[in-house]
């Protein structure tokens, strides 16, 4: 089980990586695999702190954990901008 496990958490990584963050949604549509398996990836690295999970209205933001720590705003400010509607 470890190793799809890392491979689905790679590929996560990877997606954040590259887009700065993405909303669940979004990483479902991306990625090829069970949704027990992404929610078990997610659940793993937000453990580990390697990936910050919030929720924005009915959907859930992912980003880089170590990103988000060096943010110079409060984190409640961040998070109300990040869930505004667009």
């Amino acid at each position: 089980m470890k190793e799809p496990l890392s491979n689905v958490s790679r590929q996560i990584k990877n997606l954040i990586d590259k887009n700065g963050s993405i909303t669940l949604f979004e990483l479902e549509q991306n990625l090829d695999t069970s949704y027990n398996l992404i929610f078990l990836a997610i659940d793993y690295m937000v453990s580990r702190n390697e990936i910050s999970l919030r929720r924005c209205g009915k959907d859930y933001f992912i980003s880089n954990a170590i990103t988000e720590k060096k943010l110079p705003v409060v984190d409640t400010y961040v998070n109300e901008f990040l869930c505004q509607d667009v």
